[in-house]
């Protein structure tokens, strides 16, 4: 592959495609050619790249990192993607920087090109959907996953497998053009694999009961990867099937824990996760001098299923006493949510339709699990509420390194139209023609789908909060809330300031 495309490939054969609404005898232009298709190859469409690299955020104070998208193009969605950015690795061959793009910003004075610094990562998020036409509705209500990059989660299951900040990745898939926002960015949208190692240390027990600080290697793979991407029995005709078993995945780890001697080994323990069923045993090969980890996925070598899903944690040692060198301190807290408190929950006249995500560490958790009434989160309780303040009682154990942090973060949306229109599927590749224009016309475009039922999803804002030794006692309180930020939405009172929307408290204890 050439290095650094250019965006302005993205528009290389296509041409607008423009249509008007009528308003009050007032007639408005747009142009859906930008999402006709919205995604398109880089290179083609059985390309799969390869990324590694650093989970990004603002380094102050943990906003801009892994979130869930509060709103996506809901005819090309099931779900809300779970995005991230990643730096990429520096190599002498430039492998993974290659894939940073060239924004081409159009002017009359003249362009400007500006090399981009992150790839971006999207993968559906399979949670928190309940309109009708959609297929994930009746899971999703009950706390279940629909797929995607939740697969296997189930009510009140922590979710393991997305990344936080600071993580390193290793990335394969679908290696694309967003071309619905202008200049196209370079993602790799959908991934099939994602293998996370944690930034943070964890304690574990071995097979002697002794307890050891590993290293945390998260790694999920799945061809169920978009509403466009997947291979579902039941999908579309347009929908791209994904050939998981085209290849077999690896990738070489470095263990983040420092050798105790030199005579330490590196051993590992592995754990199946909810939904594994990938019906092959990984390699794994260790070299204790460069403190590395090789990793081998036999999809292909083992002709492994399409369907199968490999859902896996591995944890690294070293064999000898805590399992890290004894002059570094690591210490250990217990993280508790406490309370949620909205200033302003956005609908006046109707329950409001809320769906929150929270990160701790490295672990995340979908607040509507633990709040929802007569078997429904959605439906019922946090998901559809009057209600201004909530007891929380989600505790997690973070393990950090002295001289790291951790986030503590929450955000989200309340449900609005378009929100409604999701898994209502359209064939990316279709036609400018009078049947797609209506298409938009009577959903995007439509006084009654949208207008009325409050236009785009409200966001909630990021309450984000990096913590660390030097910052914290034997047991503190908090409450947080947005800082900044600003909903931006077509209709009417649907333009206000994040900042101070909602609060979370908290308390973090030290337990060693």
């Amino acid at each position: 592959m050439a290095s650094h495309p250019y965006s302005t490939q993205s528009e290389d054969g296509f041409n607008p495609c423009k249509d008007t609404i009528s308003f009050l005898k007032r007639h408005e232009f747009y142009d859906i050619g930008v999402i006709l298709p919205s995604w398109l190859p880089v290179v083609d469409k059985n390309y799969v790249a390869i990324l590694e690299g650093r989970v990004t955020s603002n380094l102050v104070t943990g906003t801009d990192g892994p979130h869930v998208s509060h709103e996506d193009l809901p005819f090309y969605h099931y779900s809300h993607d779970m995005d991230f950015e990643v730096v990429p690795d520096v190599t002498d061959d430039n492998r993974y920087t290659n894939l940073l793009p060239y924004l081409v910003y159009r002017k009359k004075e003249g362009n400007d090109t500006i090399l981009h610094t992150t790839i971006g990562i999207e993968w559906e998020c399979g949670l928190g959907m309940c309109n009708r036409v959609n297929i994930l509705s009746a899971d999703n209500d009950a706390g279940r996953s629909g797929g995607f990059f939740s697969a296997g989660h189930e009510l009140g299951n922590k979710i393991w497998n997305w990344p936080s900040i600071g993580d390193w990745v290793h990335v394969e898939g679908q290696y694309i053009w967003d071309r619905g926002h202008p200049p196209s960015k370079a993602e790799i949208h959908p991934p099939r694999i994602v293998a996370i190692k944690r930034s943070l240390p964890e304690q574990v027990s071995i097979g002697d009961s002794s307890i050891k600080f590993a290293t945390r290697v998260d790694v999920f793979a799945s061809g169920d990867g978009s509403a466009l991407q997947n291979n579902r029995f039941n999908a579309q005709s347009f929908v791209k099937r994904v050939n998981m078993s085209n290849k077999d995945y690896e990738f070489t780890v470095k263990v983040n824990l420092p050798r105790p001697s030199a005579t330490a080994q590196l051993r590992y323990k592995l754990e199946k996760r909810r939904g594994d069923s990938f019906s092959q045993d990984e390699i794994i090969e260790t070299n204790n001098d460069s403190a590395t980890v090789h990793i081998l996925i036999p999809w292909k070598t083992k002709n492994a299923n399409d369907l199968e899903i490999y859902a896996r944690t591995i944890y690294f040692y070293w064999d000898e006493g805590r399992g890290i060198a004894n002059e570094l301190p690591v210490d250990i807290y217990k993280v508790k949510l406490t309370n949620l408190k909205f200033r302003y929950i956005n609908d006046k006249l109707s329950k409001a339709e809320v769906r929150l995500f929270a990160n701790v560490g490295s672990e995340w958790i979908f607040l509507n699990d633990f709040h929802g009434k007569k078997g429904k989160i959605l439906t019922k309780g946090l998901g559809k509420t009057y209600y201004h303040k909530w007891k929380l009682n989600n505790e997690f154990t973070v393990t950090v390194q002295r001289g790291k942090s951790f986030r503590v973060y929450m955000s989200g949306w309340e449900v609005d139209g378009i929100d409604l229109l999701a898994g209502d599927i359209l064939d990316g590749g279709s036609p400018c023609d009078k049947s797609t224009k209506r298409f938009f016309k009577n959903r995007i475009f439509s006084i009654q789908n949208m207008f009325l039922k409050g236009c785009l999803d409200d966001e909630f804002g990021e309450i984000s909060n990096l913590h660390s030794y030097d910052k914290l006692g034997s047991i503190d309180h908090f409450t947080n809330s947005p800082h900044e930020g600003k909903n931006d939405d077509p209709c009417p009172f649907s333009k206000f300031d994040l900042k101070d929307r909602y609060f979370l408290s908290y308390t973090i204890e030290k337990v060693n």
